[in-house]
């Protein structure tokens, strides 16, 4: 006659030393709540949250001012840009003649389109 093999363990009982297969079946182990014992990693949910509003805020600080750092970098970039543009149209356009300027400014204020002067 055939036997199965003994998996309770040395004492015979479930979940004893030596028994493998923690005296139920994986299935029964899967939807089980088994306790452990000496779990020294407990944390409370209030410094937790704590720990990750910190965290978050850290992130967002650092984006902020890595944002704030490229934005400088680009205004001064902008600046000698626009400082480029203005040296190169004043190298190719001409001065206006002083007599254009004298005109306009000696010009009445009806044919400049504007208000008489008093």
């Amino acid at each position: 006659m055939l036997h199965a093999p003994d998996t309770t363990g040395a004492t015979g009982a479930p979940g004893a030393p030596g028994d493998t297969t923690g005296g139920t079946a994986p299935d029964d182990r899967a939807t089980s709540f088994q306790p452990t014992e000496g779990g020294a990693e407990q944390r409370n949910g209030q410094t937790l949250m704590v720990e990750a509003y910190a965290v978050i805020w850290t992130i967002l600080m650092v984006w902020l001012v890595l944002l704030w750092r490229k934005q400088a970098a680009l205004n001064q970039r902008l600046d000698g840009l626009e400082g480029a543009i203005d040296r190169a149209s004043a190298r190719v356009a001409p001065p206006a003649p002083a007599a254009a300027k004298a005109t306009a400014k000696d010009a009445p204020a009806s044919k400049l389109g504007g208000q008489p002067s008093s």
